[in-house]
């Protein structure tokens, strides 16, 4: 098991750098950063927000809740494994005598790393970028946004790698558990998760109005 790991890990880093220092990172370096940022939860906090918003105009909270229960399930998870379980550093951290340096704007590297920085596996971005498409998806019962969505997600996955922040395994297995997510709460449990959410609903908003 340790030998197969250890070949993994030899093409992970060879089929890296491959792309890493290619004429083709560099040129696309610029649109791999701005691209990216569809895939933070920067991004996908301010859809939540306007998903919050039209639920309020419209009393209609399907959709805020669709995608609440998604990333409630799916990031506990998600952090587990992440943190818990693999713990592997990123690219610019296990490659940096190679030359490999960060290029995404969106993690910033203080003196000391933060935890939420230095792990890697599976790609945050690539995995909540396909998730949330696919819960979307779900909710208008297309498949053109389907397929449009997977085809972004290979872009995204690609421009984790041109910034410096993610092995190719990291992104494959984004992919992986994209849809290990998707099949656990769109199959399984997404029922109990709205029941929970438009019971506890009412109260928060009590509470607010109370301390209002």
């Amino acid at each position: 098991m340790s030998e197969y790991i250890e070949k993994i890990e030899k093409w992970d880093r060879k089929a890296f750098l491959s792309l890493y220092k290619s004429d083709f990172s560099q040129r696309t370096k610029q649109f791999a950063k701005v691209f990216s940022f569809f895939g933070s939860l920067y991004f996908w906090g301010l859809v939540w927000v306007s998903w919050f918003i039209y639920g309020y105009i419209t009393k209609d909270y399907d959709l805020l809740v669709l995608f609440t229960g998604a990333f409630d399930q799916s990031i506990i998870i998600h952090l587990l494994i992440r943190y818990g379980i693999v713990r592997r550093n990123r690219p610019f951290i296990k490659l940096k005598e190679e030359g490999v340096e960060q290029h995404d704007e969106f993690i910033r590297i203080p003196y000391i790393m933060s935890e939420s920085e230095g792990k890697s596996f599976p790609s945050g971005h690539v995995t909540f970028f396909l998730l949330f498409g696919m819960v979307f998806a779900f909710y208008f019962s297309s498949w053109i946004i389907f397929m449009i969505v997977l085809g972004l997600g290979v872009i995204m996955a690609f421009s984790r790698l041109i910034l410096g922040v993610h092995f190719p395994s990291d992104v494959i297995f984004g992919f992986v558990f994209a849809f290990l997510y998707a099949y656990l709460y769109l199959g399984w449990t997404y029922t109990y998760w709205a029941e929970f959410h438009y019971w506890i609903g009412p109260i928060i908003s009590e509470i607010f109005h109370f301390w209002r």
